[in-house]
């Protein structure tokens, strides 16, 4: 339960970063350092689970040893851009030539895209497990037993968007370090502009579980 507490919020902090446009500037470097706690809570509590990938290493387990070395690594250069970025909690922590440096804004506005795929293929490669502990949580397990394909059809439903976010928020070109001040996403309300990230998440998730269901079989 707390570790799917933890994860549900990491997801939230994560997408109202993304969704900085409809935040105060204030409120964005708070939740950014909420978001760092709560990824060091993760990484506390899954700590074990991480050493015992690094037992009798599969092709599997080497690969999702890859997605989390890539997380950590995406994750320090999130922070420490966004340190430099500061402006409200932490303005005087390096010199204005620094804050203003174009590479560090640009490093720290597309390190969030590169971090949205990575997530969700950290999702897709635990899929089953976290697809069991929600509907256990609802209390949903026996209906959706039976009725496996609403389930799916929910997922593949919320995937669908997130093919849609990939193009309304200029998704690649925003991982390519160009310089964007707007997309059609961002002229949509903040909810939907959410909603549309999680299905972000959620595609890479559900194309990196059948990749993975399919390549790794052992």
């Amino acid at each position: 339960m707390i570790r799917l507490a933890i994860d549900a919020l990491l997801v939230a902090l994560f997408v109202a970063e993304l969704s900085f446009n409809y935040l105060p500037k204030e409120l964005h470097e708070i939740f950014g350092v909420a978001l760092m706690a709560a990824i060091l809570v993760h990484f506390a509590i899954n700590f074990k689970r991480l050493l015992a990938l690094t037992n009798k290493i599969t092709t599997r387990k080497f690969f999702a040893i890859e997605v989390n070395l890539a997380l950590v690594l995406c994750t320090l250069l999130i922070l420490l851009t966004g340190l430099c970025q500061s402006n409200h909690l932490c303005p005087d922590l390096v010199n204005a030539t620094l804050r203003r440096n174009m590479t560090i804004q640009n490093l720290h506005t597309s390190a969030p895209y590169i971090m949205t795929i990575l997530i969700g293929m950290h999702i897709g490669l635990h899929g089953r497990e976290l697809k069991q502990k929600v509907l256990k949580l609802l209390g949903a397990e026996e209906f959706f037993r039976r009725w496996k394909i609403i389930f799916d059809g929910m997922i593949f439903t919320v995937a669908a968007f997130g093919v849609l976010d990939l193009f309304l928020n200029r998704f690649f070109a925003r991982i390519s370090m160009k310089k964007i001040f707007a997309t059609p996403a961002t002229d949509l309300p903040a909810p939907i502009f959410a909603f549309l990230l999680v299905g972000s998440i959620t595609f890479f998730a559900v194309v990196t579980h059948f990749v993975v269901k399919k390549v790794f079989k052992e």
